[in-house]
């Protein structure tokens, strides 16, 4: 009943979706721009029984299943894998269900562990301030965020059961798993900072020599559950040194920090603006951490009437360390750690607050839980809160006077007036509770839900564009062309027909998604080609680019053949390359920068020489032909018929993984053109493969086979043990 209660609660979170027919996040987002497009591509080739770990419908292709934010292995994703097209409403739910699986975890850890052991009422408050606080609400757009955070109740209850039990340690294993599965690597390295902290508490509290076999319990549970997470862990730690994250320099690495002074947002997220378009301070827009007002007034009870219990402590120190971290380089701690292995790559420590939410929403849970004693103090916290919130509601109008005047400005006010109010009612509401009145419990816990739904519910949602019809002309144009190809949109066209949509309709664009794990050599050749017309673009196999209307012809060999469409011409690119070529001339070099810098020479010529990384050295002429017999997300055959020794050079992105054959022998994969995969191929006719076959997704999925081989073993035993 509890869960069901979360559910309606979440169901009334997200009134604007199925009342005013909504959607989330404003903007495009991450969900729309970024997750939809792959999953769209995922479900398409599964329908057509084929697993895709390869996606070539961005920049030169990119091995999807090693970007673990795609979460091809993420179950929660599996129903919209398993459609398509997938629908908008399954969409949404998909980002809305995060917020409701957190809460359901939160209940029934904060119920059933030997931790805690919390009464219903208390579980209900403590599971709904963490369900929508604000870093869930600011990421709906960002699934896999969410997911992580709503899995981390689930890792503690399996932590607290395997603890006492070798029995559970199957459970906590899968519990362990399903974070690393959920896709963002920040957010589990957060989490599992934060689990290390709960484990190594856990285990003092044996004593000797109970700690001993805690910790062999925990130490199991957790090689097992890495196990079963390696077939996107590995291929996921093996794609980190590849991408743009892992370029960007250290200077650069900060900006995504929590600021001291958005610690009034705990009270209300209104006074600096919530959401993209009301955050009006000058630095980039940070999560809050905000549980509510009700829930923050309750967690003063919860830390004074529990001060002599350790839980307590832990609670306020996870708390303390987690603001220290989120601070960033202004604080004490991420300075010191941010070299190490993994830690390094977490650009946004801002994102850690969470874990501060979390300790808030269970220290409001151990409030109700104190009023339901009728905890001596509650009289005087009572009357405290009453002068406080007077107090607020008399300073707002001084608070608010660093706050831009305008809109900003009466949303701030009034955010502090609104929280100067629930202070009030929570004072009665908890001294009603105090005096056994059951409704006194329930008020605070409907109370809380009023708010959060008050505060947050149209934080994040817009109207649900209509469906575009513009550019049917145009896509009915490019799709008369049966060649294969690539179609660019020039950066003055992207907000008149997003590169995105022209990937969701099936066209290859050499765009990435704009996101931090998009390999970098790629991106790093392709936008440093400084127009349209030079040498190195047409490797890119680009023959029609977007531009705006009227635009002029881009240079010679290029010019409008489309013009019928409101508010872009298509140009026809003639100086492009087909999409696969032979070369029979290369110049060898070492390393990707010399690669660049002869590609991006103005005098290359990519239809004559081909740059090879360690390669071979050719210098000869000749002259063949190439037929595509197969072009899929895994795998690529082509017949080559050849007068003399050639490489066969295909403007498809190099990366591990890529095996090769001529006529069923190996053969080597060379780094070619900078970015691009070549292939040897002697003279005659020959039947040329790629297959995508990653050691790292092999190895994973060996671990993860042994690590559910020894889950079941132990579940078999937990069977026969009477």
């Amino acid at each position: 009943m509890a869960c069901a209660f979360l559910l309606g609660a979440a169901a009334l979170f997200f009134w604007p979706l199925w009342v005013l027919g909504h959607r989330f996040p404003k903007g495009s987002g991450d969900l729309w721009g970024l997750w939809y497009p792959v999953w769209s591509f995922v479900a398409h080739w599964l329908r057509q029984g084929v697993f895709p770990l390869w996606d070539p419908l961005m920049m030169g292709g990119d091995p999807i299943f090693s970007d673990v934010q795609y979460g091809l292995l993420n179950p929660l994703n599996w129903p919209l894998f398993l459609t398509s097209p997938i629908p908008h409403w399954m969409v949404l739910l998909r980002g809305a269900f995060p917020l409701w699986l957190a809460g359901a975890g939160l209940y029934l850890y904060l119920r059933s562990s030997s931790v805690w052991r919390l009464k219903r009422a208390s579980a209900l408050v403590g599971a709904t301030a963490y369900m929508f606080s604000d870093p869930f609400v600011v990421h709906l757009g960002n699934p896999p965020f969410n997911d992580a955070m709503a899995w981390w109740p689930w890792v503690l209850l399996g932590v607290d059961r395997a603890i006492h039990s070798a029995r559970n340690i199957p459970l906590a294993a899968l519990a362990v798993a399903l974070p690393i599965l959920s896709g963002h690597g920040e957010m589990t390295l957060y989490a599992a900072f934060a689990t290390g902290l709960y484990t190594l508490w856990q285990m003092a509290e044996g004593g000797w020599p109970e700690i001993f076999y805690r910790m062999g319990r925990l130490l199991l549970a957790g090689v097992l559950g890495v196990a079963l997470s390696a077939p996107a862990l590995l291929p996921g730690i093996e794609r980190l040194p590849f991408t743009e994250r892992a370029g960007t320099p250290w200077e650069l690495r900060r900006g995504y920090e929590f600021p001291p002074s958005m610690l009034v947002d705990f009270l209300s997220p209104a006074f600096h603006g919530r959401g993209p378009d009301e955050f009006w301070p000058s630095w980039n827009p940070v999560e809050s951490g905000y549980v509510g007002a009700v829930a923050l007034y309750l967690a003063g009870i919860g830390l004074v009437g529990n001060h002599r219990h350790r839980r307590t402590w832990f609670l306020v120190v996870l708390g303390l360390l987690t603001y220290a971290l989120a601070l960033g380089y202004r604080g004490p701690i991420y300075p010191l750690v941010n070299r190490l292995p993994l830690i390094e790559g977490s650009l946004k420590t801002a994102r850690s607050i969470f874990l501060l939410s979390f300790a808030l929403a269970i220290l409001a849970a151990q409030g109700v839980e104190c009023l339901g004693r009728r905890w001596r103090g509650t009289p005087f916290w009572a009357l405290g809160l009453l002068l406080g919130g007077l107090l607020l509601g008399w300073q707002a109008p001084a608070w608010v006077s660093a706050v831009p005047e305008g809109l900003p400005r009466l949303r701030a006010l009034t955010g502090l007036r609104f929280a100067a109010l629930l202070a009030g009612t929570t004072a009665f509401l908890g001294w009603a509770a105090n005096r056994g009145h059951r409704w006194g419990r329930a008020g605070l816990l409907l109370l809380l839900l009023a708010e959060l739904v008050a505060t947050g519910a149209l934080a994040e949602t817009e109207p649900t564009p209509k469906p575009d019809s513009t550019h049917t002309a145009a896509l009915a144009f490019l799709r008369a062309d049966p060649g294969w190809f690539r179609v660019d949109v020039d950066p003055t066209a992207r907000g008149l027909w997003p590169h995105v949509f022209l990937q969701m309709e099936g066209f290859e664009v050499p765009q990435g998604m704009g996101n931090a794990m998009d390999l970098r050599s790629f991106n790093i050749l392709r936008w440093r080609i400084p127009s349209a017309t030079h040498p190195a673009y047409r490797m890119l196999g680009v023959k029609y680019l977007i531009v705006p209307k009227g635009a002029p012809p881009g240079g010679e060999g290029i010019w409008p053949v489309f013009i019928d469409d409101p508010t872009v011409d298509i140009h026809l690119n003639t100086l492009a390359l087909p999409r696969a070529w032979l070369v029979y001339r290369t110049e060898v070099v070492e390393s990707y920068g010399e690669a660049l810098e002869k590609v991006l020479d103005e005098n290359f010529r990519p239809e004559e020489v081909a740059v090879v990384q360690n390669g071979p050295q050719l210098n000869g002429t000749g002259e063949g032909s190439i037929e595509v017999g197969y072009y899929g997300p895994n795998d690529v055959v082509f017949f080559v018929e050849t007068s003399a020794p050639a490489l066969l050079v295909l403007s498809d992105t190099f990366y591990p993984g890529w095996q090769a054959t001529v006529d069923g022998q190996p053969v080597p994969v060379y780094p070619t053109n900078a970015a691009f995969r070549g292939v040897q191929v002697p003279q005659g006719r020959h039947r040329v493969e790629m297959h995508f076959r990653p050691r790292s997704l092999m190895m994973g999925l060996g671990m993860a086979g042994a690590g559910g081989l020894g889950c079941l073993t132990l579940w078999l035993i937990r069977k026969r043990d009477p």
